[in-house]
This record gives structure tokens, sequence and C-alpha cells, in this order.
């Protein structure tokens, strides 16, 4: 008899399973409860779709059970996922060291080639698919009903992704059909994400300033972790790829009841900032302290900085004490925010927490629990930095998801 897959969810893990299940001759439905399938692919890497990273170790996934994402990973990496996409049609193009991205810098190119390769091998896609339940019958065949059919399928994945972007349908609706079978759930939270701050008045006067800088997470007054690059300030408080990839850890500490803060240096490059503000305060054409960061900083995040340092920006410097100068300083060196919570879910760009791994095979995605129960994506408890990691857990566990094994 034909063997029968049917995936649950339309996303970059859902259509990975889908298409190699296809490729092994098995009959093939994909179910998507929106309209169509890969809406948030749609938006990774801004929209330029950075799938994966020639660079990945242990430190690029934060999950429970230690070692589960990168023995999958053994199984499909960056290079096979590179070749693989390849074949699709779509050509690599590196960028910050490994970040890998299509050659044309759009998601829309992957999406149109995974929906394409789908339909020659005979997926059926059905969109708009409402489920109502799913069973187990004692026959080990899997019964999903939904609002218009029922489906018959041998295997069954579970590609309904987290919480994040939960515009584009990953809403966590679908970690209830996991926990209906037995499976324990992690407590999902929104990660690579946004910090709001206690401090708006600094941070609406400087909304819009983009930096480089070195951030440091601090909870409970200790330093946990660190991150720098380009620092963006809004109007609700810190973001940019450094601040993404603390706010895993914030989430996490921030639900736990901790206090969290995060430390910014706007001029971590200066190693002697208390002789360089000497010599450039010394400058003749900079009269007063506005001035004195032209050319240094953005206008708007010095003004902040020497407000917080309770100086005025028409100060002359020649009359500047040696207590305000050491203010300064000090100010210049490192500002303390307090974090009152991370960004929602609409937001996030992914999910921590999920379908515990401790109850799944990371050789090929199967439940520990029921046979011939699989899972691709972020519904399970692996997230990863910034730097196409995510995309890249998306293509190795769809591939071990939908194969024959």
């Amino acid at each position: 008899m034909e063997y029968r897959v049917c995936v649950i969810g339309g996303g970059p893990a859902g259509l990975t399973a889908a298409l190699t299940a296809a490729e092994q001759g098995f009959r093939t439905t994909l179910l998507e409860r929106g309209e169509r399938v890969g809406k948030k692919l749609l938006l990774t890497g801004n929209g330029r779709c950075n799938y994966t990273n020639l660079h990945i170790d242990a430190g690029c996934y934060h999950e429970a059970e230690n070692g589960f994402a990168m023995q999958a990973l053994k199984h499909f990496g960056p290079e096979e996922s590179i070749a693989w996409l390849r074949e699709l049609g779509i050509e690599p193009t590196e960028k910050n060291e490994g970040w890998i991205y299509p050659r044309s810098e759009q998601a829309g190119s992957v999406l149109n080639a995974l929906r394409e390769c789908c339909m020659q091998n005979g997926v059926r896609i059905v969109t708009a698919a409402v489920i109502r339940r799913i069973r187990r019958r004692k026959d080990a065949v899997f019964q999903v009903m939904t609002e218009t059919e029922m489906i018959l399928a041998d295997r069954l994945i579970l590609a309904t992704g987290g919480k994040s972007y939960s515009g584009t349908g990953s809403d966590g609706s679908g970690y209830c059909y996991a926990t209906d079978f037995g499976h324990h759930l992690v407590e999902p939270l929104p990660a690579l994400c946004g910090l709001h701050c206690a401090e708006k008045e600094f941070f609406r006067s400087t909304a819009g300033v983009r930096v480089r800088g070195k951030a440091e997470l601090l909870i409970n007054g200790a330093v946990k972790e660190q991150a720098e690059g380009e620092i963006q300030l809004n109007a609700y408080g810190l973001s940019g790829i450094p601040i993404f990839q603390l706010s895993r850890t914030a989430s996490i500490a921030w639900k736990r009841g901790k206090k969290v803060e995060v430390v910014v240096h706007f001029l971590p490059e200066i190693a002697d900032l208390g002789s360089f503000l000497q010599q450039r305060l010394r400058l003749t054409l900079l009269r007063n302290l506005e001035l004195a960061g032209n050319g240094l900083m953005n206008k708007n995040l010095w003004n902040a900085l020497l407000k917080r340092a309770q100086l005025k920006p028409g100060a002359s410097l020649e009359h500047l004490g040696r207590e305000e100068i050491s203010n300064l300083q000090e100010t210049l060196e490192a500002q303390r925010f307090r974090v009152l919570r991370t960004a929602d879910f609409e937001q996030a760009q992914v999910t921590t927490g999920g379908i515990d791994t401790g109850e799944i095979d990371p050789e090929t995605m199967e439940s520990r629990l029921v046979p011939g129960l699989r899972f691709a994506g972020e519904i399970m408890n692996v997230d990863g930095i910034c730097g196409g990691y995510n995309l890249q857990w998306c293509w190795t566990s769809g591939k071990l998801a939908g194969g024959r094994t």
C-alpha cells in the first residue's frame, strides 16, 4: 500500500519536509492554515533570506538537550543546504563572513523554488485548512480531520512553528497537537527581539539612531552575556542584532522575575577614553560641548548623553571643570538601562521554548512517545542566534522529518 505523509504547517520546515517525503515516493499532503504557504519565510533576513551560515557550532543554538541540534546537523548541515538549494535554482552569495543569502537577495526566490518543487513532486498543498481534530487509530494510522475532509496518514509531521511573527499564522496553536499526544511543552517566550527600557525620555530623543557599540546583559547585577555590532535606539528602547543576541536570556530572566539591565558602551573601540576626551576638548574649533560631539557621534545621541551627564550643550569648553569632564567621560564610557520587558511575539523573530527535545529522536525527528509522529522547525525547543541558524534548523529538521529512515 502507498505510504502516506501529512505535514501540518506550510513554513520553510514544513515545505522542506513535504518536498523530502514526496521525493521518497510518499503520497504527501501539506496543510496550511493561512491563505498561502511560506508567509513567514518572506520576512527572513529583512526580506533577503539569510538561509544558512558557514560557521556553525554548539554555541549557535539554544536547547535544553545538549547536542540535540548539532547531532541533527551532522546529517544535513550548511554545505548540504547550499548544495540542495542550488539544485532548486538558488545561487548563494556570502556576506558578513559566512552569512549565506540567495544571490537575488529575495526571500521570495527561495519560497518560489520550494513551492514549485513541491508541486512538481506531487505534494498536495491545501491552504486555508482548519484542523478540527487529530487522532491515531489502533492500526497506527493518523486521522486528520479538517472542516472539509479527513486525511489518513502513516506519518504525521508537525511543522506549525512557534509563536513569533504571529501575524503570519505561527501563533502557537499547533503546540496542542503535540501535547495531546503526551508531549511536554517548554514555555514559549519571545527571542531575537528588542528590549523595552525604563528610560523613556532618553529613547524618545534618540529614536532612529544607529550606532556601533557593545552591549552587556546584566541579570541581578551580574554580566551574563555581551554582544557587539550595530545597536538601534527606538522610542521603546534597544534593538539591533547585538540586542537580539541577548534577548533570549533576557526574556527568560525577566519571566522569572529577575532584574534585567543592559549596559551599552557607545565608544567601545576607544581604549583610553580619558586621554581621547582630553585631546578632543583641546581642539580650538570645538567651542562648546555640543560641537565637541560633532563628527564623533550622532547629534541626538550626543545631546541625550550630555543631558544624562547633567551638562548643557552650549557650555563653553574652556570653563569646564575637572568634575564635569570626569562626569562626561563616565557617561560616554557606559550607560545602564533597565529592561521592563522584551518585545511581544509579534515583533520577535523566533520563539525560545517549544516541544521538549528530550522526547524526540535527533536522527529522524520522530517522537519517542508516538511512532510515526515527527516534528520539524520552530515547534521544537531549539532556537538559534542571528545569522541564518534558524532557517538552517528548518532545512535540517525538515529533511530528517521527511526522510525515509
